[in-house]
């Protein structure tokens, strides 16, 4: 729900007057800005791993954006024990924190590995496209989205948007495997999908890496033209974005 703007919204830097998607609260964060001190919204522009100790206190001293979590955090873990473990950092956080995961779907899924938080493991893009259509990627959006809200998760590092339709890229197993146009369908359902589910999704990863090589352990340098990357890379972000993408 949109909140009421207050009287002061003049006082918004002109920077800040872009009619952006967050516009509605722009005058909100602003005033907790000014709350704040350098060190706490230095803090704010961190989303960092969540610790396998201390937590807490490290969140206390850096006031942290938010936090990422990763498998570890939920092995063996019931729903209640991870409603509990994210609400006592929400709790001790002086802003309200983003709390994000890695539930894409396929090879990629942090939560939905662990049977006692679902059922079963989330499908990947290619196989809900290939079983469903379209339809069945809106229903898994919103499916997943409705096990990430209950859990206190409010944003999926998803979905992979990179175009790759090659078996020997390292993004390939991740991707949609369809083409420009197909990609950007599939990102533009995604994101519409997920409105009104309390869960935000983020494009990912960069626009040309989906034929790449793995950043994760090296360097990937691309020789194609900017036109090239314009033309067939861009798009699914486009697409995304225009769809109302928070990030």
């Amino acid at each position: 729900s949109v909140l009421p703007v207050s009287e002061d919204k003049d006082n918004i830097p002109d920077s800040w007057q872009d009619d952006g998607i967050f516009s509605d609260y722009y005058t909100l964060a602003y005033n907790k800005l000014k709350t704040l001190t350098l060190d706490e919204k230095i803090g704010q522009l961190f989303l960092v791993r969540h610790p396998n100790d201390n937590a807490i206190s490290d969140l206390k001293k850096y006031n942290f954006g938010g936090f990422v979590f990763f498998s570890p955090d939920f092995t063996k873990k019931t729903k209640e024990n991870v409603i509990n473990m994210i609400n006592n950092l929400q709790a001790n956080a002086k802003v309200p924190l983003l709390t994000s995961v890695d539930e894409e779907g396929g090879i990629v899924v942090r939560v939905s590995s662990n049977s006692l938080l679902s059922p079963y493991r989330f499908k990947s893009s290619q196989e809900l496209y290939s079983l469903g259509g379209f339809s069945a990627v809106k229903e898994d959006i919103i499916n997943k989205s409705k096990l990430l809200n209950f859990l206190g998760l409010n944003l999926n590092l998803a979905p992979v948007v990179d175009v790759s339709t090659n078996e020997n890229d390292y993004m390939y197993t991740r991707s949609f495997d369809k083409n420009t146009e197909l990609t950007s369908q599939y990102s533009k359902n995604v994101i519409e999908a997920s409105k009104g589910t309390g869960v935000s999704y983020t494009l990912k990863h960069f626009p040309g890496y989906g034929n790449n090589v793995d950043t994760h352990i090296g360097s990937s340098v691309d020789t194609r033209t900017y036109e090239n990357i314009l033309n067939n890379d861009l798009p699914p972000f486009r697409a995304g974005i225009d769809a109302g993408a928070e990030a």
